[in-house]
């Protein structure tokens, strides 16, 4: 008889809230396939910087999603994203729980305002999976049902060593993949923020995904900033708007250069007290470069490649003195979470 290949066990998956413990459930919120989105695009990108892919044409309608057990009981301590390759191997990643956070606090946020919980109380939450099938009933939505999904995104050949001196700026983690930012733009984005001492000022990184010629290593060179223009902005928030991404769009034609988007700019207008002192100590510059909620929501919704970074500007001079350098921090994705990340600043 000729070999049989067993179909991969369905799930439906959810998050479930509870006021305590094994206590009472208070919610609980269906998870759709593009819940898993990042984490499969993150898998992807692990793939193509080990070389296990040569297009970022990610294979997103065919990754499998498999659930981490607890005890044996529904509850997940995390999943996995299994991926297929060109040679009928597969490629695999594992994410905690913890991938939900943001999404649970959000979802905790609302339901106090819609009074299911009261205010200040503690919502805890777990990741469950029920095979199809189960006593759990079938809810609407959590059956992986996908449209065919394509992201190509051109990625060029390059050489580290041929843009010379790189100057590493926040300890670079060697995992990471590398950021090529010029000098001139951390200098524009600083001199946006002085310019706008009352509000957040925004912008779009555009630049190229390359691979390096000589160690097939993907890394990121940003090439320009554009400041936005007819954004939103207010003291603690710049929001992008559909004229903002039509300027953009008419600068990389102008431009000519094949540039993509690579990430986006924003300040921080907030200063250090007066009695901060020249050198700041570490907890006062992360009260100034911090990525918000909204940041980090921005982030998610307008940048979400696992490539793409935001740089975050302040006006705040003495931040010099504690960083080393022009006041400013990169962020970026790692296992698909925003983190802050080192770089490197190159002349042009």
């Amino acid at each position: 008889m000729p070999p049989t290949r067993a179909r991969p066990a369905l799930y439906q998956y959810s998050l479930e809230f509870f006021k305590v413990r094994g206590g009472e459930r208070v919610h609980d919120l269906p998870l759709a396939r593009t819940a898993f989105s990042r984490a499969i695009e993150a898998t992807f990108f692990d793939g193509l910087r080990r070389g296990l892919f040569t297009d970022y044409n990610p294979p997103l309608d065919k990754a499998r999603i498999e659930p981490a057990f607890a005890d044996g009981s529904p509850n997940a301590r995390g999943f996995r994203v299994v991926l297929p390759l060109p040679g009928g191997d597969e490629h695999r990643q594992d994410f905690p729980a913890e991938f939900f956070d943001r999404w649970a606090l959000r979802i905790g946020a609302d339901l106090v305002r819609q009074r299911r919980v009261p205010n200040n109380s503690t919502l805890l939450y777990q990741l469950s999976a029920y095979l199809e099938g189960e006593e759990e009933p079938a809810r609407a939505g959590l059956r992986f049902t996908v449209e065919p999904e394509s992201i190509d995104v051109p990625i060029r050949p390059g050489s580290l060593s041929s843009y010379g001196p790189r100057e590493a700026w926040d300890d670079p983690c060697p995992e990471d993949m590398p950021v090529l930012i010029p000098r001139r733009v951390i200098d524009e984005a600083v001199e946006e923020a002085e310019r706008g001492p009352g509000r957040e000022v925004g912008g779009a990184l555009l630049g190229h995904l390359r691979r390096d010629t000589a160690s097939g290593g993907i890394f990121i060179e940003v090439t320009c900033q554009v400041p936005a223009e007819e954004t939103t902005a207010t003291e603690v928030s710049v929001t992008f708007t559909p004229e903002t991404w039509a300027r953009v769009r008419e600068v990389i034609d102008v431009r000519g250069a094949g540039e993509i988007f690579v990430g986006w700019v924003h300040s921080h207008p907030f200063g250090l007290c007066e009695e901060c002192p020249a050198k700041p100590p570490p907890e006062c510059v992360e009260k100034v470069l911090f990525f918000s909620d909204d940041d980090e929501f921005l982030m998610e919704l307008s940048f979400p490649r696992p490539f793409m970074v935001g740089l975050l500007s302040a006006r705040e001079p003495r931040l010099k003195a504690a960083l080393g350098h022009a006041p400013v921090r990169l962020f970026g994705w790692r296992d698909g979470e925003i983190v802050p990340r080192g770089f490197e600043v190159i002349e042009d």
